[in-house]
């Protein structure tokens, strides 16, 4: 009898390394990696407020709703757009942060440091908005996009009993009256959705559990991934958990949809327990105290019979339950599998891609439910369902009949596909087109080259011949923060996987020790005072570090010799990147 068991335990475990092995992309690894650095770079595409948004960088009007608060008497300048539009709904927007903080916890090795995220001045200063345009500066990409948010959140929770959640009127329509960009509206009266004769709306105090739990999560897991990087801003995230989390205490079991009305309804109120049970996980986790566990439900998550979205969180309370509760625990595991991944994986159309939930936004519910699986693979820590999670990030990217890309910028073909598909460039989107006409024929407008890697997953469809690629058609070419949160974190899974990023490179830049010959091609050297870099045959990129081996300037060639003067004396080191 014990041999027959090892015998099939031995052959289940072949069998998964042999199913790990046969695991096929339909990309190469360099390109799932640039895809997950245009879908992270959106959310900087979404900056309101003073950004940058990079989008807007070199635009006429660059900032956006600088009075936001004013009516309350505080500063709520700031926070990420929602979709196409210029409100910011906290029905998306708490929810988003929240899952691009999970999945950087999660999968802290997908996530690369190919820019400098707080001001896009690599960029700028190359004029190549592509991947190959940017420079690392010592900080994943991902963090520093999330930081405009958690920035945001901060302001919004003063204090354990208010909680502002919503800016701008979208249910009365003045923010769709124009076709313009932000900053640009922001210029018009607020009956126009700008702010040029008083200052547009602000909402607080709602009666509700659901946005003010995935703030408190959001800045809880946030305490802890930027502790490495400032730990007085860790500190400050902690503290505004704590606030978030006792006023959705304090409305357990009510929930509200956006004020004004007219988008993002109220959840159903039985649902309302699982969103403080994600807050409360998130809270022991980062708190370590026994009081959050009893906010948490010991009971099993059922499956939704719908789709993973904001509304239906059930899958990240399953996630949190596998995590944090250590009684029986496997059974909190098996659930996840049994409710939530075996649904997915059981329901699959000729496309290999799930079909749960509704055909508007589709993409969402297919980046969501791979996310899913990913997250039952860390939890369960298997690779049964890699193959899974492959086919629906593939069929987003390109992979499938019609060889079509859903995320606008995304034209890459795998090693296996057609030459010819195409991808997404009609957007339903004001700023990316850097257009101020208030066009009525919106589908003539034409997204300007240095915004063509948006990276932006417009809603699509799971028929890809059915996807018509026009601005009008918002129901599959709208995207938005809640759309994108999920692919973000599906992606990571897969890079942490094919090109897992050196964390330990994070937070301070380790410095080598100079050699005594200068070797442009693979050198640290010692810099005092100023210095020229001899000019070369190709371009190339200096970075300089100071002592502690923090980067401190990036001086870009596109060939010439240039010089370093450091503005202030000392010792520096000097790395030539080609």
């Amino acid at each position: 009898m014990h041999k027959f068991f090892l015998f099939a335990l031995l052959l289940s475990l072949s069998l998964q390394n042999v199913f790990a092995q046969d695991v096929q992309g339909a990309f190469t690894d360099d390109q799932y990696k640039k895809a997950l650095w245009m879908v992270t770079r959106f959310y900087g595409a979404q900056r309101d407020g003073h950004g940058p948004n990079w989008l807007l960088m070199d635009h006429t009007y660059k900032e956006s709703f600088l009075r936001d608060g004013e009516t309350d008497g505080i500063d709520l300048v700031g926070g990420w757009f929602d979709c196409g539009d210029n409100v910011l709904f906290g029905q998306t927007f708490f929810y988003s942060a929240y899952m691009l903080a999970k999945a950087y916890e999660v999968f802290p090795t997908g996530f690369h440091d190919l820019y400098d995220g707080t001001n896009y001045s690599d960029y700028a200063e190359s004029g190549d908005w592509s991947i190959d345009g940017g420079s690392p500066n010592g900080t994943p990409d991902l963090l520093e996009e999330l930081k405009y948010a958690t920035d945001w959140m901060i302001k919004a929770t003063p204090n354990a009993s208010t909680f502002y959640y919503q800016k701008g009127n979208g249910g009365s329509g003045d923010d769709h009256k124009l076709w313009v960009t932000s900053g640009y509206k922001a210029l018009q009266p607020r009956s126009d959705g700008g702010e040029s004769d008083q200052p547009r709306p602000v909402c607080k105090n709602p009666e509700d559990v659901t946005m003010a739990s995935f703030a408190a999560g959001a800045l809880a897991i946030m305490s802890k991934i930027y502790r490495k990087y400032d730990d007085g801003y860790a500190d400050l995230c902690n503290t505004h958990a704590l606030n978030a989390y006792a006023y959705a205490k304090s409305q357990a079991g009510k929930t509200k949809g956006s004020c004004f009305g007219g988008f993002y309804g109220a959840a159903d109120t039985y649902k309302a327990p699982m969103y403080l049970h994600i807050a409360a996980a998130e809270m022991y986790r980062l708190t370590g105290d026994n009081k959050y566990l009893s906010d948490m439900t010991t009971e099993q998550i059922n499956f939704h019979n719908w789709g993973f979205d904001y509304a239906n969180p059930h899958d990240m309370a399953a996630y949190t339950s596998a995590k944090t509760i250590t009684n029986d625990n496997q059974t909190y595991v098996d659930n996840m599998r049994t409710a939530f991944v075996d649904a997915y994986t059981g329901r699959i159309n000729s496309e290999g891609i799930n079909t749960h939930g509704n055909e508007w936004g589709a993409m969402r519910y297919v980046a969501n439910h791979a996310l899913t699986a990913a997250l039952y693979s860390d939890v369960a820590n298997t690779t049964s369902y890699d193959q899974f999670i492959y086919n629906q990030i593939d069929y987003i990217l390109g992979k499938n009949s019609r060889n079509y890309s859903f995320i606008v910028g995304f034209d890459d073909r795998g090693p296996n596909m057609a030459a010819s598909g195409g991808m997404a460039q009609k957007p339903h989107h004001r700023n990316v087109y850097l257009n101020d006409d208030d066009v009525e024929v919106k589908n003539t407008l034409v997204i300007p080259p240095r915004n063509r890697y948006f990276g932006y997953m417009v809603g699509g469809h799971r028929d890809p011949n059915r996807y018509e690629d026009n601005v009008d058609s918002y129901e599959s070419t709208e995207g938005g923060l809640d759309y994108q949160a999920g692919l973000v974190g599906a992606l990571a899974y897969i890079v942490s996987k094919t090109d897992p990023a050196d964390t330990s490179k994070f937070g301070v830049t380790p410095i080598i020790s100079a050699p005594n010959k200068i070797n442009l091609q693979n050198s640290v050297m010692r810099l005092v005072g100023t210095h020229e870099f001899p000019a070369q045959n190709k371009s190339f990129t200096v970075q300089i570090f100071n002592l502690k081996g923090d980067l401190v300037y990036v001086i870009k060639s596109n060939g010439r010799a240039v010089k370093f003067t450091p503005k202030n004396k000392g010792v520096y080191f000097a790395k030539v990147r080609f």
